[in-house]
C-alpha cells in the first residue's frame, strides 16, 4: 500500500528527485559534441576506465556495460548466462521475485525461493534448498544465485558472508549475481567491510546502480570476462543498448571522477540514521537495524494519519494483531537536511513545521534564507534558525535568516574572512554564478601560490611578488581561469582549507577555456593551459594533457614573437617591468618545452627544433627574476662547457638546468626506443657511437651543475632549508632517469654470449650503475620526506616506478646488488609504499602500483622456481610492458580493446617452462618470452596511464 498524500516531501523511494546538478551540468556541457553510439562514445569509455580504477581491475578481468534501468540489468544479466531449463535462486524477499512484474520468468527461467535471514541469503539455507532440488531431470536446474546489496530490508553483506556464498557457489558450479541498485549505500555503510574489488573476486556478475544514486537513470553491469562474450547482443535484443549511450557515460564519469558517488551515498545513509534515531527516542520500535538508507519502523495505526499529513512513505506490512503497520522510510542522495526528521516532542512527529500551517505557508517558511547565501546565489539549508549550513561550514558569525517578504534590517557588518569578489570576464563568457572560487579568501589563494611554487618547480613561471600583490590588493585583476587551474593542482595538498575537490576547479577551468579558445592569446590563458595539462596527466588522461600542452605551446610562441618584435622596434621601452613580463613569457615557453618532453616520453613527436637551435633565451636566475634585475641572458647554445668557460650553474638557475636535462632525457628515450624496435626486428642493435654521444652530452650537463646541485654530493636538507628541496629533487631525478635508460640500453646491447651473466664480468659497470642509480632515486625522495618536504608529483612517481623494477630485478640476482637481498627487498618495499601514497594524490599512480604488484608476483615466482637463474632472467630486458596497459589498436575508426590473455604469473608457472630437466638456458629463454620488464616508452606515449588513447583523429592511420 502506498499512502496517497499531497504534502510535498517524500520518503517513498530514493529516486523521486531528478539528477545531481553536476551531472546535469556535464550533460549540458557535452551536449553539442558529436559522438558515436551504442557504448562506443568517448564518455562511456572514460566511465569504464574510471570504474576499472575503482574496481582495481583490468579489462582482461571484467567487461563493463551500461543499461538504462535496474530491471534491464537483472533481466539481461540472468538471461545472458542461463539456458532455458536453468533456474535462479533468490531469497523470498528478493527484488526479482515480486517487484519486476515477472520479468525473469518471462524469459523462461524459474525463480526458486530461498528463506532469507534479515533479507540475506545464507549458505545453510541455500544448501537446504539445493538438496531438495535433485529430482533430475524433472525440476529446473539451479544455475545462478541472485542476491542484492543492500538487500530489500536495507541490510548489507559482510565480506565473510560474501566469501562463504561465493565458495559454495563455486563448489556447486553456480554463478553468483549481485543486484547493486543500492550498491552505493551498501559500500558506504558504517558496518560495511566489502570493497569493490571483493565483488570482482567473489562474484560472476554484479551491477552498480546510478538511478538511485544521483543519476537521471542508468546502471553499470560488471561481467566476468569469461561470461561477457555476446553480452551486447543480449542488450540489443532486449532494447537496452542505447543509441545515445553518451548520456549514460557522461553521468557515470561524473559520479566516479572524484568520489561524488560515494559522497552522495554517505549522505543518504546519514539522513536515514538520523531518522532512525528520532524514532528510537520516540519509543517506536525498529524492525531492523538501520544499516543503509532504509528505515523500517512499527507505527501504531493511530499515528498513521498524523504521518500521512506530513510525509509520504511505503506501508510495508500490516500487523493486525498489534494494530500497527511496518512502514518503510527511504532517504536519498538529495534528502534535504532541513526536512528529515527533527521531532520537538513525542506528540508531533517528523517536522518542525506546526500542524496549522498550510502547504503554501510551509513552503514560504522554507524559503527563508541567509544574506550570504542570497548574495552567492546558492541554496540556503538550515533548521529554521541560524547559522545555516554554509555559514557554519565557513565559520561565519554573522549569519542572519531573513524572510524575503519582510522589511529587511540593515545587514550586520562582516567579521569573517573576505570572500572573492566577482571577477571581470570577457563578454559571451558563461555566468560565474556557480564558480567554485566565489567564497575563497585571498589568504587561501596565496597559500595555493606558495604550494605551487614548491611542489611544481618544473612549471615555475609565476612572478610571485606581483601575483601575491595582485591577489592581496584586488583579486579581480587575476584571471579566474588561472586561479581555477592553479587550485586544480594545489587543492589536493591543502587539507583543512575548506576547498572543493581538484576536479571541481579543473571542470570550471576547462569550461572557461573552451569558451575563450578564440580569444587573443594571453599569458594567463597559456599558463592555465600548462597547469591543466599537468592536472590531466596526473589524472591519467594523457590525450587531454597532450592537447592542452600543444595549445599552450602555440599560444606562448605567438606571444613571444609579438614581444620580440616590440623589443626590436622599441628597445628603449624595455625597463624593469618589461623585464618581468618578458621573463614570464620565457619561463612559460620553457615550461611548455619541458612538459612536452615529459608527455612525449621518447616518442617521435617533439619540438621542431633541437634544444641548441632554439632562439628563445633561457630563464634567468630566480633572484634576478624576483627582484626585476636586468641581466645578461643565456641562449640554449650556451649550455656547454666551452660557452660557460668553466662556470657552474647553481640552484637558482634550476629551471634552465632542468629544462636542458629533460631535453637530454627525452632524446635518450627516443634513442632507446629505436634500439628496442631494431632488436625486435632482429636487426642490428643500438649504435655505440650514438650511445657514446648521448653519454657525453649527459656527463657535460651534469658537469655544468655546481656541486651543490648534485646528489649525493650535496644533501637534500641543505636545499630544503633555502626552499629549493623539490627543485633539487627534480634536477637529480631527471639525471638518474637518464642514466637508468641509457645504461639499460647498454645492458641489452651486449650479446648474450658476451654478457656479464656468461662471463661474470661487467667491465663498464652497467649492472652496478643501474642498481646504484635505482637506490639513489629512492634515497633522495626519502631524504626530502624526512625533512617534511615530500615530492608527490607524477614524474617523481614515474621515477619510482622505474626504479622499483630495477630493485625487483636485484632480488633475483642479489649477489650483484649493493647490500644484497635484504637491501633489494627494502628498496622494493620503500618504492611500493611511495607509490601507494602517490595514489592518494594522483590517479595515474594507480596503474603503476598495480603493475608493480603483478611484476612483484612474477619475480617472486621466478626466484622461487629457478633459484640459480641469476642474470639470465634479464636477457630480453625490454619486453616487460604488456601487463601495464593495453596498447591502442592501429586504427582510427575502431575503439581501443584489450585481447583476452592469461596473466604473466599463470603462464610462467606452467610445467613446460619450469621443467627441472630442461637446461638452464632453455628455461631462461622461455621465461624471457614472458618477461614483463620495467616500462618502455615508445610511440604509444600514453604507456603507464590507465586510459591510453582517449580519441583518434578522423582519417588518421597509425599503421
Amino acid at each position: 500500500m502506498i499512502a496517497k498524500l499531497t504534502t510535498p516531501y517524500s520518503f517513498l523511494d530514493d529516486y523521486s528527485e531528478g539528477a545531481h546538478p553536476r551531472l546535469l551540468e556535464a550533460l549540458i556541457r557535452t551536449n553539442s559534441t558529436q559522438q558515436t553510439g551504442y557504448g562506443s562514445d568517448e564518455y562511456s569509455q572514460e566511465a569504464r576506465q574510471l570504474l576499472l580504477t575503482q574496481l582495481n581491475a583490468t579489462e582482461d578481468e571484467v567487461s563493463i556495460h551500461f543499461v538504462p534501468s535496474g530491471t534491464a540489468a537483472n533481466l539481461i544479466s540472468i538471461a545472458s548466462c542461463l539456458r532455458p531449463y536453468e533456474a535462479v535462486l533468490a531469497v523470498e524477499t528478493g527484488h526479482i521475485i515480486d517487484k519486476e512484474a515477472g520479468a525473469i520468468e518471462a524469459t523462461g527461467h524459474k525463480i526458486i525461493p530461498v528463506p532469507g535471514v534479515r533479507g540475506k541469503m545464507t549458505p545453510g539455507n541455500l544448501e537446504t534448498v539445493l538438496s531438495q532440488n535433485t529430482f533430475f531431470p524433472h525440476m529446473a536446474k539451479p544455475r545462478l544465485v541472485y542476491i542484492s546489496n543492500a538487500t530489500e530490508l536495507g541490510t548489507v553483506y559482510s565480506r565473510q558472508e560474501l566469501k562463504e556464498l561465493s565458495d559454495l557457489c563455486r563448489r556447486r558450479d553456480l554463478l553468483l549475481l549481485v543486484d547493486g541498485a543500492r550498491m552505493g549505500v551498501a559500500l558506504t555503510a558504517e558496518v560495511n567491510d566489502v570493497a569493490l574489488r571483493d565483488l570482482v573476486d567473489y562474484t560472476d556478475i554484479f551491477w552498480i546502480g546510478g538511478t538511485k544514486m544521483g543519476a537521471l537513470f542508468g546502471e553499470a553491469i560488471v561481467v566476468r570476462r569469461a561470461l561477457a562474450e555476446g553480452f551486447e547482443f543480449h542488450m540489443k535484443q532486449r532494447g537496452a543498448l542505447m543509441g545515445k549511450s553518451r548520456v549514460l557515460g557522461v553521468q557515470f564519469s561524473e559520479l566516479f571522477r572524484d568520489g561524488l558517488f560515494f559522497e552522495l551515498a554517505r549522505h543518504a545513509n546519514a539522513m536515514a540514521r538520523r531518522i532512525a534515531d528520532q524514532f528510537v527516542r520516540m519509543g517506536w520500535e525498529l524492525t531492523a537495524e538501520t544499516e543503509t538508507n532504509q528505515v523500517f519502523v512499527i507505527v501504531p495505526d493511530t499515528k498513521l494519519p498524523q504521518l500521512e499529513e506530513r510525509i509520504r512513505f511505503y506501508a510495508w506490512q500490516r500487523q493486525t494483531q498489534t494494530q500497527s503497520t511496518v512502514i518503510r522510510i527511504v532517504t536519498s542522495w538529495a534528502t534535504d537536511e532541513s526536512q528529515p526528521i527533527i521531532i520537538p516532542d513525542l506528540q508531533v512527529a517528523f517536522s518542525t513545521i506546526p500542524l496549522q500551517l498550510s502547504p503554501h505557508q510551509q513552503k514560504m517558511r522554507l524559503s527563508i534564507s541567509c544574506d550570504h547565501c542570497r548574495q552567492s546565489k546558492v541554496k540556503c539549508v538550515h533548521d529554521g534558525h541560524p547559522p545555516c549550513r554554509r555559514c557554519h561550514r565557513l565559520n561565519r558569525s554573522s549569519c542572519l535568516l531573513t524572510d524575503p517578504r519582510a522589511v529587511r534590517t540593515p545587514r550586520t557588518p562582516r567579521t569573517s574572512r573576505p570572500s572573492l569578489p566577482e571577477t571581470r570576464v570577457p563578454e559571451n563568457t558563461p555566468s560565474r554564478a556557480s564558480s567554485p572560487l566565489t567564497t575563497l579568501s585571498s589568504s587561501t589563494l596565496i597559500a595555493a601560490c606558495d604550494i605551487y611554487r614548491k611542489k611544481f618547480p618544473v612549471v615555475n613561471f609565476l612572478h610571485y611578488p606581483s601575483l601575491i600583490a595582485d591577489i592581496s590588493r584586488d583579486v579581480t585583476s587575476v584571471d579566474p581561469v588561472f586561479l581555477a587551474a592553479l587550485l586544480s593542482l594545489c587543492a589536493r595538498f591543502m587539507a583543512g582549507c575548506d576547498l572543493e575537490s581538484p576536479e571541481t576547479y579543473a571542470q570550471y577551468a576547462r569550461a572557461q577555456l573552451a569558451h575563450r579558445a578564440f580569444e587573443s592569446p594571453s599569458l594567463p590563458l597559456a599558463q592555465s593551459l600548462v597547469m591543466i595539462s599537468l592536472y590531466e596527466w596526473g589524472s591519467g588522461r594523457p590525450y587531454r594533457a597532450w592537447m592542452y600542452s600543444g595549445m599552450a605551446t602555440y599560444m606562448i610562441q605567438s606571444l613571444l614573437k609579438s614581444a620580440d618584435d616590440h623589443m626590436e622596434h622599441a628597445p628603449d621601452d624595455f625597463h624593469a617591468h618589461s623585464q618581468i613580463a618578458y621573463e614570464q613569457l620565457v619561463r612559460t615557453y620553457w615550461c611548455c618545452f619541458a612538459q612536452d618532453c615529459e608527455l612525449s616520453s621518447g616518442a617521435r613527436q617533439h619540438f621542431a627544433l633541437s634544444f641548441r637551435q632554439i632562439s628563445v633565451p633561457l630563464p634567468i636566475s630566480d633572484f634576478d627574476f624576483n627582484f626585476a634585475k636586468v641581466t645578461q641572458r643565456l641562449k640554449p647554445a650556451d649550455m656547454s662547457r666551452a660557452a660557460l668557460n668553466g662556470t657552474h650553474l647553481q640552484i637558482d638557475r634550476g629551471l634552465a638546468i632542468v629544462t636542458r636535462g629533460f631535453d637530454i632525457f627525452v632524446r635518450i628515450l627516443r634513442f632507446a626506443n629505436e634500439s628496442r624496435r631494431n632488436r625486435a626486428r632482429g636487426s642490428a642493435t643500438s649504435s655505440l657511437r650514438t650511445w657514446q654521444a648521448l653519454k657525453e652530452e649527459l656527463d657535460e650537463w651534469r658537469d655544468l651543475q655546481d656541486i651543490t646541485v648534485r646528489y649525493p654530493e650535496t644533501s637534500a636538507p641543505a636545499h630544503v632549508a633555502v626552499g629549493y628541496g623539490e627543485l633539487f629533487a627534480y634536477i637529480n631525478l631527471v639525471y638518474f632517469m637518464s642514466v637508468l635508460f641509457l645504461y639499460r640500453d647498454r645492458f641489452l646491447a651486449i650479446p648474450k654470449n658476451e654478457g656479464p651473466e656468461q662471463t661474470g664480468e661487467d667491465p663498464d659497470g652497467t649492472i652496478d650503475r643501474l642498481f646504484v642509480t635505482a637506490q639513489q632515486i629512492g634515497a633522495i625522495l626519502s631524504s626530502l620526506e624526512s625533512c617534511a618536504t615530500p615530492v608527490i608529483t607524477p614524474y617523481a612517481g614515474f621515477s619510482v616506478f622505474v626504479a622499483a623494477h630495477i630493485n625487483m630485478y636485484g632480488t633475483v640476482c642479489p649477489s650483484r646488488y649493493p647490500g644484497g637481498l635484504a637491501r633489494a627487498e627494502g628498496e622494493k618495499k620503500s618504492n611500493l609504499e611511495y607509490l601507494e601514497r602517490l595514489c592518494g594524490f594522483w590517479d595515474v599512480g594507480t596503474s603503476w602500483w598495480r603493475t608493480l604488484q603483478e611484476a612483484n608476483r612474477f619475480y617472486e615466482t621466478a626466484r622461487s622456481t629457478q633459484p640459480g637463474l641469476g642474470l639470465t632472467l634479464a636477457g630480453t630486458f625490454d619486453e616487460y610492458g604488456d601487463i601495464r596497459i593495453s596498447r591502442p589498436e592501429p586504427s582510427a575508426t575502431r575503439a581501443r580493446t584489450t585481447p583476452p590473455r592469461e596473466t604473466v604469473l599463470q603462464r610462467t608457472a606452467t610445467t613446460d617452462n619450469l621443467n627441472p630437466d630442461t637446461p638452464n638456458h632453455v628455461a631462461a629463454y622461455d621465461l624471457e618470452s614472458e618477461m614483463a620488464q620495467w616500462p618502455f616508452l615508445d610511440e604509444t606515449w600514453s604507456v603507464g596511464f590507465d586510459t591510453g588513447y582517449e580519441a583518434t583523429w578522423p582519417g588518421l592511420s597509425l599503421s
